[in-house]
């Protein structure tokens, strides 16, 4: 009946079917004996999953489904009482334990109330606090339903979509895919034929402002253009009260009007069917994550703080060790000869002189004051070398600015010469065609005779004049004789 049919949807939840992390359908003693003692004293009353399905198939235990919802219950609120203590003083197990039996606390209220809706009672009239969160345990009544399904509505609603490119899709997505796709079953396939893709009339722009189609939705789901859940469920629900709000004042008096409404009508209540098995999986998942992501985000805390542990550890130990074995490797004793100027008058000359006091206090003053020294002249002459190689690159760097500096400006002269050879061309050329066409006109003019060939030799806008040697040997016995002659 309905409660095996609860408890098959209760054992599909992935805590619960394939978790090795969270054990409830085993006794917690049988489980973990090391901690019997400490159960059995704060928990009087235990329960397991595999106890209320031996009792629930041994039959005649449970008198009605509330019994069976409160063993179920237990099993989670049990949990919760148990590892509260180590939630508070933050034991990695009791805490993902804790997290994971609140939120399955939750999830068994929402499935009973949806699953069992048969078997609710009726207290409408009785309005009292609202009943979210956690509840250890719940009674079977239409008001803790409509509590919930506001619940998972406020869960979802709100929530963005996470958008994919196209060839892709995020489990948002698909869930928006699932609630579309459920409306095109072979079995409404006739009822669905006025909502896919309708030829509106030509007056319904006048009672509609906001016309929908199931074509409309698709096209809009595969663009995109859908922010949060809430847009999605309020056109699919604006298709079929649209259906409604038109075809209402017409189903008395014409056949197709009336069909589109009953379509319309049930179609629309098997969408609400839809929609709350929706909102059953999509709040579920997002209060999972949740969970999931606290506890691993404790996890890593843990594990991190374990690590610095071990690495101060180590350095601990390590700093022992040296301690312990190093030994103090004594001072080399060095003897410093110093000259002094002799205190005696009337000497010309210095000798060395050795202090022969070698006490410890007076040979570590001289290795400090040496070291020191040595220190300093070696800190000079890398400051010296320091300002030597920045001297030589700042000098390198300033040569390369002005060698671009100087190309730049050469690059920049020649094109200007350039411009100007070439324009002086230009006007050569022009210059020389209109004075070739001068001449040629002017020459045109001449009556080229033999007395005035002078002038015309003498002219200095005369045209090209071509001269030839004639070599032939004419047929005189005397030689030939080259002569001009003129073309």
């Amino acid at each position: 009946g309905a409660c095996s049919r609860f408890y098959r949807e209760l054992k599909r939840h992935p805590w619960i079917s394939t978790s090795k992390r969270f054990v409830f359908d085993a006794p917690v003693p049988m489980l973990y004996p090391e901690i019997k003692d400490a159960y059995t004293v704060k928990i009087l009353n235990p329960m397991d999953l595999t106890t209320a399905e031996c009792k629930l198939l041994q039959g005649g235990i449970y008198q009605s489904p509330q019994e069976f919802v409160d063993d179920i219950a237990l099993v989670f609120a049990n949990a919760v009482t148990f590892n509260q203590d180590g939630h508070e003083q933050g034991d990695p197990t009791s805490c993902a334990y804790y997290d994971a039996s609140r939120h399955l606390l939750r999830y068994a209220r929402w499935l009973s109330l949806e699953v069992m809706s048969q078997h609710l009672t009726d207290d409408s009239h009785n309005e009292g606090e609202n009943q979210t969160g956690p509840i250890p345990e719940w009674k079977l009544s239409s008001t803790n339903q409509r509590d919930a399904r506001r619940e998972m509505m406020e869960i979802v609603m709100n929530l963005e979509i996470d958008k994919t490119e196209y060839g892709d899709r995020s489990w948002m997505e698909s869930e928006c895919e699932k609630l579309l796709n459920s409306l095109r079953r072979q079995s409404d396939s006739n009822r669905m034929r006025y909502f896919i893709e309708p030829t509106y009339p030509p007056d319904y722009a006048a009672y509609i402002s906001k016309a929908m189609s199931w074509k409309c939705c698709q096209k809009k789901l595969l663009d995109r253009k859908y922010d949060t859940f809430g847009e999605v469920l309020s056109d699919l629900r604006l298709i079929f009260s649209n259906a409604l709000k038109y075809n209402g004042r017409m189903k008395d008096l014409d056949k197709t009007s009336k069909d589109a409404y009953d379509f319309a009508t049930i179609m629309s209540e098997k969408l609400e069917v839809t929609i709350r098995r929706m909102l059953l999986t999509v709040s579920d998942r997002i209060e999972r994550e949740k969970v999931e992501q606290i506890v691993f985000s404790r996890e890593q805390e843990i594990a991190q703080k374990e690590e610095e542990k071990r690495l101060k550890q180590e350095w601990e130990e390590e700093r022992k060790r040296n301690a312990s074995g190093a030994k103090q490797q004594p001072l080399p004793r060095v003897k410093i000869g110093i000259r002094r100027p002799s205190s005696k008058k009337g000497l010309d000359f210095d000798f060395p002189f050795y202090d022969e006091d070698t006490s410890t206090h007076k040979q570590a003053e001289i290795e400090v004051s040496t070291k020191q020294k040595r220190l300093y002249e070696e800190q000079q002459y890398a400051r010296l070398r320091m300002e030597r190689v920045t001297r030589n690159l700042g000098l390198r760097v300033h040569h390369n600015l002005m060698q671009h500096d100087k190309a730049i400006r050469w690059t920049k002269d020649f094109s200007e010469v350039v411009q100007k050879n070439l324009a002086q061309n230009c006007n050569l050329k022009s210059a020389k065609v209109d004075e070739s066409q001068q001449v040629s006109n002017s020459s045109s003019n001449y009556d080229v005779t033999a007395s005035l060939m002078g002038p015309i030799l003498g002219s200095t806008k005369r045209p090209l004049i071509s001269f030839a040697l004639n070599s032939k040997r004419k047929k005189r016995k005397t030689k030939a004789k080259k002569g001009l002659v003129l073309d």
